[in-house]
Formats: structure tokens, C-alpha cells, sequence
């Protein structure tokens, strides 16, 4: 708490001086902006009275999903995390005067900092400063938009106008979180900084029940108490839908996992057997995976790991599944598919692997091949056929394809 009440003592100054001038200046633009727009409206009574109704709804809502909002700040890690608060800040943009509209910013961000950030030190004050100052920026934006046709939407010039705005209203906001991480940590890849589609996907349901609110507010304004409940549930849909795909993925080549695989590779290939049809299994192994670790460390042999993983996802098909099955063993099911297509794609990941310009030197691979119902009709059986041709390419001087017993007739 020491820290938020001493500005100087903020890790900002710590940052690249780039860093800083960016953030200073958003900030110094924001706060323009927002006097520039307040005065573009009068407050009366009944925009006291929206402001109240918008700003209890808002903090039902940081209540409902204060704990799901930490999580998703949290695993949000290099992408950016937009808080769902924006139904509240979009429908006062769109019924409430400007200075009203920028206050419920302030509010939300305000509650949210002493219920959700400060409370874990999830987030910086510096950084919480700067979210704000970005959506307080991200509205003055979209103020400017609804000029062209203020008020609720009736006409279909009118929703344009509105749809308008809220597009607006979030490509500031992303922006300038964006470009302050990619100032931040320039080596950073470009979709770790961006973010996953999905949390678009939430920011864009939030701005349409914002919408949704605002309109809301020309009727029986009881009709609003829901709209925190949905938003609680959408969120932990999303949390719950992150959480399972990070159950799914092997952390180290974001294949999936053992477990995934398996349980993924039996549904295909129990749709595949249902309509006839042959189903493959390539079990890979990489060959003297212990040597690298131990003559080039840990981190060259964690760098090939990825550069095979890599490697072989780009060698199948798009519908094809490849996981990662144990320290250095891959693994990959290939619905529909003959036996010779079967070798001829373990013969392409072979020569893609053993082609790596990789800094601890030529890597290869040894390959066993399996298929259903010819080397047997459950995964585990075509694991446990694939995985002895593979040893046998091991025995054979590895760097080969191996076909189990029976797959060539």
C-alpha cells in the first residue's frame, strides 16, 4: 500500500526510458481528453440517477467475479488482460454524460484495485494507473464517435453509429496496452503480446451486454440486476476454458500432453472405425536425447525439443494429432490413412527432423509405425505395436522408419 501512495517509489522508473515516455504520455493525453469531453454534456438528475444505477451493477458485478478476474490477470502472462468491467464503462458512454462516463472508470478501477489487485499484489500501482488511463483514453475515443448520432439506438444509422463507437472504443484500448508490452519486452513473440482470440472474444460479449445494458436502461431498470450474474458465468466459462487447455498442453512444445492425446486419439479412432476406416500411429523417439542435455545443458536440449515438436506438427496434416508422450517421445495419430501413406509420412518427419539447424548439432529420430485394425483396434494397442517397431529402428543404427510386424502384409 506504501508503494500506491508514493508515486516515486512506482517500478515504473525502473523501466526502459522508452517505457516511461510512452506511459507518461498516454496518461498526459488521457487526462486531456477526459476534461476536453466533460464539458460536451450537462449533469442532471437523471444522469446522477444512471451514474448510481450503472455504478451499483458494476461493483455487484467486481464482487461476483473478483476471484475470476485475479485468475485471468494472472494467466494472462505476456497478452493483455482487459477486464470485463467495460459493460459498465460502454453502457455509461453511451447514456451518461461524458464527465459521468469517465468517473464510472474511475470508480470501477478504484473498487477493483483494493478488491482484486492490491489485496494479492497481482498488479502493479503503475500499471493499474496506466489500464485506467488507457479506457479512460479508449472512451473519450468513442464520445467522440457517438457525436455523430448521440443517444440510445433506434435507426440503423444509429446502431452503426453505436457498433461504431464500441469498435473504436476497443481497438484504443488494445492498442495501447499492446504497444506499452511490446516496448517493454521487444524480444517478446507478437501472439504472446496480442493475446489469445478467446479473450477477444469475452471483451467483444462484454461491449454487446454493455450495449445491452445501456439499452436496458430505458426500461424496467430491475431488468439490469442479471447482467452481473452473466457476466460472473462468462467469465468462469472462459477461466474454465483456459484452465483446460493448459490441462491439455505439454507446457514445454504446447503439443499436447499424454493424457490429452490418448484420450483425444481414442475418439478419432473410434469415429474412424465406426465408418471403415484405417487409423495410424507414428511413435518417435529422439535419438541420444541424454547427449545433448549433458554435453549442451538442459537449455539446448529443451530448444530441441520445441524445434522437433515443431518440426513434426508441421510435417502431417491439419487434422492429424501430435502429442508429446514422455522426456523425448512424440507421438502422432493420422485418421484415414494407408499403410504406405503411413510410412511416407514417418519417412518426411524423419528428413524435416534430421534438416534442423539446431545449435547442439544434427538431431534425428527413430520412428515406429502402427495401424488399425491390422496391428490391432484400440490405441493402447497401437501405442504397445508402434512403440516395439520403434525400438526395432532404434537396434537398426536409429534415424529410420520402422513398420510394425503385419503393417506391409
Amino acid at each position: 500500500m506504501g508503494s500506491f501512495r508514493r508515486p516515486t517509489g512506482w517500478a515504473l522508473w525502473t523501466a526502459p526510458r522508452q517505457v516511461v515516455v510512452w506511459v507518461l504520455a498516454v496518461e498526459v493525453v488521457a487526462l486531456a481528453a477526459t476534461a476536453g469531453t466533460a464539458g460536451l454534456a450537462p449533469v442532471d438528475a437523471a444522469g446522477l440517477a444512471g451514474f448510481a444505477l450503472l455504478g451499483a451493477c458494476l461493483l455487484a458485478h467486481v464482487e461476483l467475479s473478483r476471484t475470476i478476474e485475479r485468475k485471468r490477470e494472472i494467466s494472462a502472462g505476456a497478452g493483455p488482460y482487459l477486464s470485463t468491467t467495460s459493460v459498465w464503462n460502454f453502457a455509461a458512454v453511451i447514456v451518461l454524460p461524458p464527465v459521468l462516463a469517465s468517473a464510472m472508470v474511475l470508480l470501477g478501477y478504484g473498487y477493483m484495485w483494493f478488491r482484486v489487485w492490491h489485496r494479492r499484489g497481482t498488479m502493479k500501482p503503475h500499471r493499474w494507473w496506466y489500464s485506467a488511463c488507457t479506457v479512460l483514453l479508449a472512451n473519450q475515443a468513442a464520445v467522440v464517435v457517438l457525436t455523430l448520432d448521440p443517444g440510445i439506438p433506434a435507426t440503423a444509422g444509429a446502431v452503426a453509429v453505436v457498433v461504431a463507437a464500441g469498435a473504436v472504443r476497443w481497438f484504443v484500448n488494445y492498442a495501447l496496452i499492446c504497444a506499452v508490452k511490446l516496448l517493454s519486452e521487444p524480444r517478446a513473440r507478437i501472439r504472446d503480446v496480442v493475446g489469445g482470440f478467446g479473450e477477444q472474444i469475452l471483451e467483444v460479449g462484454a461491449m454487446g451486454l454493455g450495449l445491452l445494458a445501456a439499452c436496458v436502461m430505458e426500461t424496467p431498470a430491475v431488468l439490469l440486476v442479471g447482467v452481473p450474474a452473466v457476466l460472473a458465468v462468462l467469465g468462469r466459462s472462459a477461466q474454465v476454458a483456459r484452465f483446460r487447455k493448459a490441462a491439455e498442453t505439454d507446457g514445454k512444445t504446447q503439443l499436447l500432453n499424454a493424457t490429452a492425446w490418448t484420450d483425444f486419439a481414442t475418439h478419432a479412432l473410434d469415429r474412424t472405425s465406426r465408418r471403415g476406416g484405417t487409423f495410424g500411429v507414428l511413435m518417435i523417439d529422439l535419438d541420444h536425447f541424454k547427449r545433448i542435455n549433458d554435453e549442451h545443458g538442459h537449455g539446448a536440449g529443451d530448444a530441441v525439443l520445441k524445434a522437433v515438436a515443431k518440426s513434426i506438427t508441421a510435417g502431417v496434416r491439419s487434422g492429424d494429432l501430435v502429442g508429446r508422450f514422455g522426456g523425448e517421445e512424440f507421438v502422432v495419430a493420422l485418421p484415414d490413412i494407408t499403410a504406405v501413406e503411413l510410412l511416407a509420412v514417418g519417412e518426411r518427419l524423419r528428413r524435416g527432423v534430421a534438416a534442423l539447424p539446431v545449435p547442439s548439432g544434427q538431431v534425428s529420430i527413430s520412428i515406429g509405425a502402427a495401424l488399425a485394425p491390422d496391428n490391432g483396434i484400440s490405441v493402447q494397442d497401437l501405442l504397445t505395436t508402434a512403440d516395439a517397431a520403434m525400438y526395432t529402428a532404434k537396434h537398426e543404427g536409429r534415424n529410420r522408419v520402422e513398420a510394425a510386424n503385419g503393417l506391409l502384409g
